[in-house]
């Protein structure tokens, strides 16, 4: 009999220090950390808010690349088949390039005589594309002097030639009803990185973009809590004490003493 109740009391002792082992190592830990994460559910529901915004914002403003893409792909397929002009996306941008001598004379800031159609074309396809941002830019080799006497074209290098290239088809879009604010003109050196096109070298270069937005959150200025300003403790004159001030205590106080104006008498 004694056996069985050290026997039960054993199995209690255990059972006791199990559950207490439990309740100390495993079920406190796991209630500590659900209290943590109810805390930063808040956060959580935040961030994953803002997360899903980004991503809608995101898909917004990607999803005219590739309505746009097939467009200039249509619209320029006979440059493309023959090898002078290609259409590509990088990013978030559609880059166009031309070869130069689709649109320009070598050497020359001029348009070339039999591309007028090849200008005409390109604005109609560009006046098209509405709330997008469209950079203008050229990228050619240096122009040496030219003609003799008065006649004579002073050499020109690289980037001036094609700054001036780009402008002037700036001008020529802008006349043939592409919007004024959407067209932006850049030039480039007569060198650049290998970034894998087709035309490297001596090209219009026409990017186009979504024009670039601060959403209302980020543009509205941050209120920070002003503090009044801590009150100086003003200084209250100290009033001097005069003959005539009345002290805490009589004892203290002052008496006047009386002065005779008659001159004292001298002692014989």
């Amino acid at each position: 009999m004694k056996t069985v109740i050290y026997i039960l009391i054993g199995l209690l002792v255990a059972t006791l220090g199990g559950g207490a082992y439990f309740f100390l190592y495993e079920y406190k830990p796991v209630v500590a950390d659900y209290e943590k994460m109810k805390q930063g559910q808040p956060e959580f529901e935040r961030t994953r808010k803002e997360l899903n915004q980004l991503k809608a914002k995101e898909k917004q403003e990607s999803d005219w690349i590739g309505p746009v893409r097939d467009a200039l792909k249509k619209g320029l397929a006979n440059e493309i088949a023959a090898g002078r002009a290609e259409v590509v996306i990088a990013g978030n941008r559609i880059i166009v390039n031309i070869a130069e001598g689709v649109l320009y004379t070598p050497l020359s800031v001029t348009f070339a005589r039999d591309g007028k159609p090849s200008l005409d074309n390109l604005a109609a396809l560009l006046k098209e594309l509405k709330d997008k941002e469209i950079f203008v830019g050229n990228m050619t080799k240096p122009a040496p002097a030219q003609g003799k006497g008065r006649k004579k074209v002073p050499a020109r290098d690289a980037r001036t030639l094609a700054s001036g290239r780009s402008l002037e088809l700036v001008k020529y879009l802008e006349k043939n009803g592409v919007p004024a604010e959407a067209l932006v003109a850049a030039s480039y050196p007569a060198k650049v990185p290998e970034r894998g096109f087709k035309i490297k070298e001596q090209k219009t270069i026409i990017i186009i973009t979504a024009p670039a937005s601060v959403s209302p959150e980020a543009a509205a200025p941050t209120q920070e809590a002003k503090t009044a300003p801590a009150t100086q403790p003003t200084a209250t004159p100290t009033t001097r004490p005069t003959a005539t001030a009345s002290a805490a205590s009589p004892a203290s106080q002052l008496k006047s003493i009386p002065i005779s104006t008659v001159p004292p008498k001298k002692i014989q």
